[in-house]
């Protein structure tokens, strides 16, 4: 992934190395030998992080070492901020000090985010470069690390760029179905032409890139109820590689809607001997046990497990719905319902509370979840 340094800090480094410069330069020489002032806590904190800005300065102009002098000047005022532990660290893996450096990133991850918003998102930002599969050191590296790291930040500052932060480290982890449905959903908030052809072609990049690609375009496909052409997509990445448990999950539903459920029930059978080893495959076979139509496939304490190792990944409102509809295949109503009210308190698109409204009446009803898989009938041309 290479080193990430986002354009609002690099903004603010440079406001802050301008400001403080200004400063000095406007200080008068001193002739006489004044009585030191002294700063209280937070003036203390703000006067190390305007020297971390200068050291990230002096990182964009490749000195390293000057860059580790003021970081360590800044660690001096500001030691509780885990981003300036984390600049020095990359500065010492450039000056080949793997021991210091070491040192330094064990710090950061233990001080965990800040409480200030500008420092948290330099922090999430420094600390996913350190634990993607390129960060500098291999102990550090954690891809599933990075996913949550991500959200947080996406969470805290939703911009396009972290959105598209958050999609890398997904794909990263191989959640690729997620990530394309990130893109697409931030496509769809954003207005600006420029953004929105950004967002586009991160998606077409997936796409093209990835093993997965085709598999990403049958699921839109699937979604203008286009079974057949996405049915193909999915075989092309099947042969490719035939034990994915989500690829095997889609097509077999692609088959039901075609009239084929011989072939989506040999899918179906394929998908659940195989140990699921992405999140996307645990919610999408997790799915399939929940709520597909074929009784010999249900199996709600199987969905519920699988969903309950998808949310370790990644709390997504989805696997809760998912996980809800487990515990009403398992004839649990009463916890059916609550998952369905946890995932109503974490919606916020309208169109996902009404589908959980939706679910909720049913299982207060007593009643589990089946989804429609058989082809839709169609209105047959009258006989001449």
């Amino acid at each position: 992934m290479g080193r990430i340094e986002g354009v609002k800090f690099f903004q603010w480094a440079l406001v802050g190395f301008l400001i403080l410069g200004g400063v000095w330069a406007e200080e008068a020489p001193k002739e006489e030998k004044k009585e030191e002032v002294k700063l209280d806590a937070a003036e203390q904190v703000k006067l190390g992080r305007g020297m971390a800005f200068q050291g990230f300065a002096a990182e964009q102009q490749e000195a390293w070492g000057p860059a580790r002098d003021l970081y360590s000047a800044a660690l001096v005022k500001a030691p509780e901020i885990p981003w300036i532990w984390l600049r020095r660290g990359f500065c010492e893996i450039k000056l080949q000090d793997e021991t210091a450096a070491q040192q330094d990133f064990a710090k950061a991850v233990s001080l965990g985010i800040s409480k200030e918003k500008s420092d948290a998102v330099n922090d999430l930002q420094f600390l996913i470069t350190l634990r993607s599969k390129a960060g500098p050191l291999a102990e550090f590296r954690d891809a599933k690390a990075t996913v949550v790291l991500a959200r947080k930040l996406v969470e805290l500052d939703r911009t396009t760029d972290f959105v598209l932060l958050e999609a890398a480290c997904l794909a990263e982890s191989e959640q690729y179905l997620r990530a394309q449905e990130l893109l697409l959903g931030r496509i769809k908030e954003v207005e600006d032409g420029e953004e929105k052809a950004k967002l586009q072609a991160a998606v077409e990049m997936f796409r093209t890139q990835s093993k997965f690609g085709p598999a990403l375009e049958g699921l839109e496909l699937e979604k203008e109820g286009k079974y057949l052409e996405a049915m193909d997509r999915y075989t092309v990445v099947l042969d490719q590689a035939p034990e994915t448990a989500w690829v095997l999950v889609r097509r077999a539903y692609c088959l039901a809607k075609t009239g084929d459920p011989s072939g989506a029930k040999a899918d179906l059978r394929r998908s659940m001997r195989l140990l699921p080893e992405t999140a996307t495959d645990r919610i999408t076979v997790a799915w399939a046990k929940a709520n597909c139509p074929y009784l010999e496939f249900r199996d709600g304490a199987g969905a519920v497990s699988l969903a309950k190792r998808a949310i370790q990944d990644e709390p997504l409102v989805q696997t809760y719905s998912i996980m809800a509809s487990g515990y009403a295949e398992m004839g649990d109503f009463r916890k059916a319902q609550e998952t369905v009210m946890l995932a109503l308190s974490k919606s916020t698109a309208e169109s996902e509370k009404r589908e959980l409204k939706r679910k909720l009446e049913l299982f207060r009803e007593k009643k589990p979840e089946m989804d429609e898989w058989a082809p839709r009938a169609t209105a047959r041309e009258p006989r001449s």
